[in-house]
């Protein structure tokens, strides 16, 4: 194998810290919704999304995107997810070749009794190992890494706050 074709070992122990907190992140979190709420840290990302937009639906295309899950993982989500009340699915009546999902009250619920424990997970794991200057510069990271991949994904974020 060619020099120019591997890693160097900066890239390597780099991409190895990136695998690491991709994988292990993930997990923590899932293993945490799991105790407290019954959920997968994908069906709460999809709770979570639905509970922050505007009258509490947003249309599955969009909905992929901003829970960052495919449009075919977030069809079984969502089937899940109705089968428990927590959301309804419905044809756009502007659009009927579109469907819109829509968090109920039930799921709204599970929303707001879940988020503050999340919330303090996510700053225990995450952000209380960091720098207000390193937060920063992770947005930066993630933000450089996956707009190239999904700038969907990017798009439907709310806006940067000011640093």
């Amino acid at each position: 194998m060619a020099t120019e074709e591997r890693l160097s070992s900066h890239e390597d122990r780099t991409w190895s810290l990136l695998v690491g907190v991709m994988m292990w992140l993930p997990a923590e979190l899932d293993a945490y919704l799991e105790r407290v709420a019954k959920l997968s840290h994908a069906e709460y990302q999809v709770l979570r999304w639905l509970s922050l937009s505007e009258e509490r639906e947003i249309h599955m295309t969009r909905l992929a995107a901003t829970a960052s899950v495919t449009p075919s993982h977030l069809s079984r989500i969502v089937a899940r997810l109705e089968e428990r009340g927590w959301i309804t699915r419905s044809s756009d009546p502007r659009d009927a070749r579109r469907t819109l999902a829509r968090l109920t009250d039930a799921g709204a619920d599970v929303v707001a009794v879940t988020e503050p424990g999340y919330c303090a997970e996510v700053r225990r794991n995450v952000f209380a190992h960091l720098t207000p200057a390193q937060t920063h510069g992770l947005e930066d990271i993630a933000e450089a890494v996956l707009t190239p991949l999904r700038e969907d994904c990017v798009k439907v974020l709310p806006p940067r706050t000011s640093r």
